[in-house]
């Protein structure tokens, strides 16, 4: 018995059995084999079979785009074998021949991935792998490019099941695909052919990026044949490619988002510094104890203001002001958060600045630069807009906060809370320390030691001094 394999893109795999006499192929409801792509012409292409000596020859009608045998373009009449190929447009039709020794073409048992066979595989379906990467290339999101293959393998290979697992899911393959050769498959990177199952890698390079199942279930069906191995080994490389594709595509999300987090909160150099490093590593430093300088600023009646001007205008005051602060603290290298109407600056020891000043200098400077700013910005003569800076130097656990969609550079400790219970002995228009800052920039500015003040919520009092003026 002769029958042909007919496999189109979005129609179901169909089996024809081959009769006495001509078989006509073609766009033409008139044919036998009807072909839906529009590279076939009406009346393309038939077969001729002579029952009594077996024997088949294919006459091309003269067709406008050609009949390929083996993906040689043939003339008007050419002879056909078991296993040729036919391919009209991107319909490929497989020829074969059911005898009792048909069997041995089941591929059962191990098939380690080498670079013949994969090569083997693309060539021989060449043409819907163009058609599916051609899809595939304009999906971005990983879960609907599994669905678009599984859907597209089911009715190509016409088969019951089609399950593509991404390596992310590894750990719970127990739950998904309990058979021991789905192990073998991704442990010995090799295809695992039952006569109704097959377990494919998904490989790139040196690495298991997946795992396709296939699976018949309908009794009388046929076992996968080798041209099903072949096809399912192409698929996996296309779908490696594009495993690939998207895990770059997520990575660059990932990326973009650390970008616009530190654009926001991080001076220039120190976020091309952090970048780098979660390119390196694939995160951002977490939460650590380490020394650090803390300023806090706010706008003092913040509440009575905004009820005076209403939220549109105070909120344009807002802005402003932390424009000019954030400008300030990025200059001299801090981090910074927003709080309400108020500003915390974060210096650390290993800030990336092209200077060798110290985290205590440095924030001092970024304080005296904010008061000056704010003092000269005409707000109306209307508003009596005033802050005040404290900055107190201690130890605090800082770091990088929260989830890979929402995360944050912050700062916990006594030695926020010193700095921000400070800030009302700055006002107005005034910069406070705290003694250990004090000490690390006594001999460059000039200082008022106001003593030992009791801060709110803290039985410790804590030395305080302002600095008057620069000595530069």
């Amino acid at each position: 018995m002769w029958r042909l394999s007919v496999s189109e893109p979005d129609s179901a795999s169909r089996v024809v059995e081959l009769k006495e006499g001509k078989t006509s192929l073609g766009r033409s409801a008139e044919n036998k084999i009807v072909l839906k792509d529009i590279s076939a012409s009406r009346f393309h292409a038939e077969i001729s079979f002579d029952s009594p000596s077996q024997q088949l020859e294919l006459n091309d009608l003269s067709s406008t785009n050609g009949t390929y045998v083996n993906r040689q373009r043939v003339g008007s009449r050419v002879e056909l074998q078991t296993n040729d190929i036919i391919r009209i447009g991107q319909a490929i039709l497989h020829l074969e021949q059911e005898t009792p020794k048909s069997s041995q073409n089941n591929p059962k048992g191990t098939h380690r991935f080498t670079r013949e066979l994969l090569l083997e595989s693309l060539d021989e379906h060449a043409v819907l792998l163009y058609e599916i990467s051609k899809r595939l290339n304009t999906i971005t999101d990983l879960n609907v490019a599994i669905a678009e293959v599984t859907g597209m393998m089911k009715r190509t290979m016409s088969i019951d099941d089609c399950i593509i697992i991404p390596h992310g899911e590894f750990p719970h393959l127990h739950n998904i695909l309990p058979d021991t050769a789905a192990l073998q498959a991704i442990h010995n990177r090799s295809a695992e052919v039952a006569a109704t199952t097959m377990y494919i890698p998904v490989i790139s390079g040196d690495e298991v990026l997946g795992l396709m199942y296939f699976a018949k279930s309908r009794s009388g069906t046929r076992p996968f044949s080798r041209l099903d191995l072949q096809l399912a080994i192409a698929i996996s490389y296309q779908v490696g490619l594009t495993v690939q594709r998207m895990e770059l595509i997520e990575k660059l999300r990932k990326q973009e988002r650390i970008h616009e987090l530190l654009n926001r909160f991080v001076p220039p150099a120190e976020a091309e510094f952090l970048i780098n490093d979660y390119l390196r590593t694939g995160s951002l430093p977490g939460l650590r104890q380490e020394k650090v300088t803390i300023l806090f600023s706010d706008i003092a009646g913040s509440t009575g203001i905004a009820e005076q001007v209403g939220t549109p205008r105070f909120a344009e005051i807002l802005n402003h002001y932390y424009q000019e602060a954030t400008n300030s603290i990025f200059k001299y290298g801090g981090m910074v958060r927003y709080l309400g109407d108020g500003v915390m600056a974060i210096f650390q020891e290993n800030s990336h600045t092209q200077d060798n000043l110290l985290p205590e200098e440095r924030a001092v400077k970024a304080g005296r630069e904010t008061l000056d700013k704010i003092r000269k910005i005409d707000f109306g003569s209307e508003l009596n807009i005033i802050i005040g800076i404290a900055i107190h130097t201690g130890q605090a656990m800082v770091g990088y906060i929260g989830t890979d969609a929402r995360m944050e550079f912050n700062a916990l400790g006594d030695t926020v809370n010193v700095a921000f219970r400070m800030q009302e002995l700055a006002r107005p228009y005034r910069l406070v320390v705290g003694p250990a800052t004090m000490a690390a920039i006594v001999d460059k500015y000039q200082t008022r030691r106001i003593g030992a003040v009791t801060l709110r919520g803290r039985e410790k009092p804590v030395q305080a001094y302002e600095v008057l003026q620069t000595t530069e």
